[in-house]
């Protein structure tokens, strides 16, 4: 099973057209453009009938004690845990995904979803925890959100994008459903999955 992008490559740092957060010279960061990357596929393995993409961060910080905190760094040793920016299903595997299809820019208060174009279904992002009593941003998130690291933060971070082969042309969620709902229910279903890996800081000192 092969997993491609044109946007990134493997272990590459991500472009700033992928991202939700962007440096700012004096404001610290900045809402960025935040297109999905491009992604496609091929060889996979017989009986796939759909795809399942899913991207999270694993090195968020556990809480925000130092998070965005002017004076104040988030330490490199601080522990981590993850954070889900994308999950999509009942992706085709006979189609793959442009840049920008899913999300073109930054929608303040979260995309619709979880109903995407081409059949697809969009989980709820951990932007929505994130957000919750922020009055200017405080939505529900479908869809892709790109990297959104401390702008304080001493780690470089690390963007894990999985794609996963189903033995069902349905992912079994429904309703609204969270990136964890997905990866969740997947067990049993999955024939073959590959991985691309990105980096990304807003932090200028940041290290891996």
């Amino acid at each position: 099973m092969k997993f491609y992008s044109d946007s990134f490559g493997d272990g590459s740092r991500l472009g700033g057209e992928y991202v939700f957060l962007k440096p700012h010279i004096s404001h610290y960061a900045e809402l960025a453009k935040n297109r999905n990357p491009h992604f496609s596929w091929g060889e996979m393995p017989e009986g796939t009938k759909s795809l399942v993409l899913v991207m999270h961060d694993i090195d968020a910080p556990t809480s925000r004690d130092f998070v965005n905190k002017v004076g104040k760094v988030v330490p490199h040793a601080y522990p981590r845990t993850e954070f889900y920016h994308w999950a999509v299903v009942d992706l085709d595997p006979k189609t793959f995904i442009q840049t920008g299809e899913f999300s073109k820019e930054v929608t303040v208060k979260g995309k619709p979803g979880p109903a995407g174009s081409r059949g697809t279904r969009h989980a709820i992002n951990d932007f929505t925890e994130w957000y919750k009593g922020n009055p200017n941003m405080e939505g529900t998130y479908f869809g892709y959100d790109g990297p959104a690291p401390p702008w304080n933060d001493e780690k470089l971070h690390t963007y894990i994008f999985t794609l996963y082969a189903l033995k069902e042309k349905r992912c079994p969620v429904e309703g609204n459903f969270t990136c964890k709902d997905v990866v969740n229910s997947l067990t049993g279903l999955v024939l073959d999955k590959a991985t691309l890996k990105c980096t990304y800081a807003i932090y200028p000192k940041a290290r891996p």
